[in-house]
């Protein structure tokens, strides 16, 4: 959480994925044979969705890894800001991913597809407002940049690319 400039306060939910690959079944019936619609159907319909239902071409395309990941994210966020969870105003969600991990950013339901190249460019899309959801590639956040604008970040920095090898290998001082 932190205060902003405008004085409203943001709480930041981060969703950091490493790799991921998911496949194309619907998770529509859990294994134990709940339809899992019903448990999200009523914040769906809600007036104040944070899912823009005119794009959507139905609420079933959702339940297809990792947008239904997304999907619950979402909810929570939104539900937290309307609570106005430890006094926040807006709450968020930071997802952070490697830009080389191909398999997370096919795009898995075969009713999001024609509406983006990736799981994030689909969901951008979907989010309302739209700064709800911030994505970053893992290789922008922690890259060679960082020290330069951030130096008393330098042990995080030294942390991230020694666990990270691929982020930034060419960073030497």
């Amino acid at each position: 959480m932190f205060e902003r400039i405008d004085g409203k306060r943001q709480i930041v939910l981060i969703e950091w994925k490493y790799t991921e690959s998911y496949g194309g079944a619907s998770l529509k019936i859990a294994k134990s044979g709940t339809d899992r619609t019903g448990i999200y159907r009523p914040l769906f319909r809600r007036d104040d969705c944070p899912i823009n239902k005119e794009l959507l071409p139905n609420f079933e395309a959702l339940f297809y890894e990792p947008f239904y990941q997304l999907m619950r994210q979402q909810f929570l966020a939104h539900e937290m800001e309307r609570a106005q969870e430890l006094g926040a105003d807006i709450v968020c969600i930071l997802h952070i991913a490697p830009d080389h991990n191909a398999d997370f950013s096919r795009v898995t339901s075969p009713y999001l597809a024609p509406l983006g190249v990736t799981v994030t460019d689909v969901w951008k899309k979907l989010v309302q407002p739209e700064d709800r959801f911030i994505s970053i590639s893992t290789e922008q956040l922690f890259g060679n940049r960082l020290i330069g604008q951030l130096p008393e970040m330098r042990e995080w920095w030294e942390y991230i690319s020694a666990r990270y090898s691929w982020v930034a290998p060419s960073h030497q001082s």
